[in-house]
């Protein structure tokens, strides 16, 4: 029987348990985009299909909105932009920020397909992943916008979340989950013979 292991483990416990009974609400952003480059031809169909069903194999619920490509085409890789659908200062915006969510919302124009997706496999422990992927065109190829957000409750709210709580300082949490299933969707889209180049990221 190890015994000074078990007691260093109870006691990493026990200093974690001082910050975790205030209830405690955490919201991370980050965001991924690739240039992806479709040689020979590669038809926006089959590269939204490749984004899709990598989503499916990886979120709970995925929703899709396929769109027409602009005209003409844009000559440099466009890329996502963050707008508030709020207007600061009013009492809506300020009841979406007690909730935790984000207050800004990602918009792709002349994507070709839009994808909202989300993970609430983990939500009993007060934990929620979502993701926006959108395939915009341009003259070299496709420019992929990724953009994640992955919200956390630690405390009291219930004994799920304050159990969680106390266990993430040694198993960590869901948002280990991101980067794998960024991972997934950039494969899907090397499967269709596409070269995919990771143009910029945060973090």
């Amino acid at each position: 029987m190890n015994t000074p292991r078990i007691t260093t483990t109870l006691s990493a416990l026990a200093l974690a348990a001082c910050g975790t009974t205030t209830p405690t609400r955490e919201l991370s952003q980050g965001y991924a985009v690739f240039d992806v480059k479709a040689r020979p031809v590669i038809g926006p169909a089959r590269i939204s299909e490749a984004v899709k069903t990598a989503l499916q194999k990886n979120m709970s619920s995925v929703q899709i909105t396929n769109g027409i490509p602009p005209s003409p085409l844009p000559e440099k890789m466009p890329r996502f932009q963050l707008v508030s659908p709020f207007k600061p200062g009013t009492g809506l915006a300020a009841i979406v920020a007690l909730q935790g969510q984000a207050m800004q919302v990602p918009v792709c124009e002349g994507a070709t397909m839009t994808a909202n997706a989300r993970d609430t496999s983990m939500r009993r422990y007060g934990e929620g992943s979502s993701f926006f992927a959108c395939v915009m065109p341009y003259q070299g190829g496709y420019a992929l916008n990724v953009y994640t957000t992955f919200s956390k409750a630690s405390g009291a709210f219930s004994a799920d979340v304050l159990a969680a709580s106390l266990m993430r300082p040694l198993v960590g949490d869901s948002s280990q989950f991101i980067p794998r299933t960024v991972a997934s969707v950039v494969e899907a889209l090397k499967q269709t013979g596409a070269e995919v180049r990771l143009a910029e990221a945060y973090p």
